[in-house]
């Protein structure tokens, strides 16, 4: 055993992020040996996956950040253990392993995060990522885009940098809950869905200035913190806000919407389009950033920073079958190169 992955992100708030770890360690931990790897945990980590053949240690009660950057380098050294880590940071102590960098939203985009949670976090990130750069740690992005972008803000050398990508048969294993559209009087086909997020860059707002256009249609928003948004939904009668909604749920609603709409301003990769058309849902999608890249001619693009659109005119749109789109990534495919980077950065460190 070489390789120690960073747990911390099973202790926190579950993201796009952290999907992505679980499912590349679901994979790993179905072809590796037993105890090939160890899956460092702190104690209080509550959304630890179930492991086979990766063992699953428990370690420190630090708090946040902290444990990443005491209690995860010292288990690393008093093990003589190398780090994985999948959540855009890493300790700083030990930059000789694997970092997973998702975006450089941090670096590029200060407004996403003005609260002074958000100020704290861009100032630890920006930290991380200067270190990383100025490393020889090898990098693992999740799209070209965010690749090139690495390249260029940081000046890093491209060889030292791998894009595994996201993928989306995660949502094949949850199970549909029609109860959702009965509760809220929704018909087949009869509306526009979104994910809705106090975060600028998910940029509810598009969602908000488009309904005031379209009053014929109906918008329905989903998310945790999709009430009280800041742009006034409740103010709107063509748009029902759920609030937090379960992944059942999101399940349904995405099987059963005229259209599901991401008009992100920016992303390292965009999953819930891929979520959306592996359910047999249209897409209308934002042309920002990556995700041109990942979706092709498979979605409706529309300009994030531009209101004044017809939807159902926008529907009328030819787009490719979806397949081009889902056929391209699998988390079984990312697991397994995600494997075959750590046993080639093993045998390089053993030159």
């Amino acid at each position: 055993m070489k390789y120690a992955f960073n747990g911390l992100l099973f202790a926190q708030r579950q993201t796009g992020v952290m999907r992505y770890a679980r499912e590349i360690l679901l994979v790993i931990d179905q072809i590796c040996k037993k105890n090939e790897f160890v899956l460092v945990v702190p104690e209080y980590a509550d959304k630890v996956p179930e492991l086979q053949n990766i063992k699953v240690e428990r370690y420190g009660n630090i708090k946040g950040n902290l444990w990443e950057q005491i209690s995860f380098p010292r288990y690393l050294k008093a093990h003589n253990l190398t780090g994985v880590s999948f959540n855009n940071t890493c300790p700083l102590c030990a930059l000789d392993g694997i970092i997973v960098i998702h975006d450089i939203a941090y670096k590029l985009h200060p407004e996403f995060g003005t609260s002074l949670h958000g100020r704290l976090s861009r100032i630890y990130h920006r930290l991380i990522f200067s270190r990383v750069s100025k490393s020889k740690i090898k990098i693992v992005t999740v799209t070209q885009f965010s690749k090139y972008q690495l390249i260029d803000t940081y000046r890093i050398d491209p060889n030292r940098i791998t894009v595994i990508g996201n993928a989306w048969q995660h949502i094949k294993q949850i199970k549909g809950n029609s109860n959702i559209l009965l509760r809220n009087d929704l018909k087949d086909k009869g509306y526009y869905f979104t994910l809705g997020s106090m975060s600028i860059m998910k940029n509810t707002k598009w969602v908000y200035e488009v309904a005031k256009r379209n009053p014929d249609s109906l918008f329905v928003l989903a998310g945790a913190k999709s009430k009280g948004t800041g742009n006034s939904f409740e103010q709107l009668n063509n748009v029902i806000a759920l609030g937090f909604v379960s992944d059942v749920e999101v399940k349904e609603l995405l099987k059963h919407c005229r259209a599901f709409i991401y008009p992100s301003i920016y992303d390292g990769f965009g999953i819930p389009p891929l979520e959306a058309l592996s359910q047999g849902a249209e897409v209308i999608c934002s042309n920002a950033a990556c995700l041109p890249e990942v979706y092709g001619n498979t979605v409706r693009y529309i300009d994030p920073y531009k209101y004044d659109i017809n939807v159902e005119d926008k529907m009328k749109e030819a787009v490719c079958d979806a397949n081009f789109a889902l056929g391209k990534y699998s988390w079984r495919k990312s697991g397994e190169e995600f494997y075959k980077l750590l046993a080639e950065n093993d045998s390089r460190n053993k030159e």
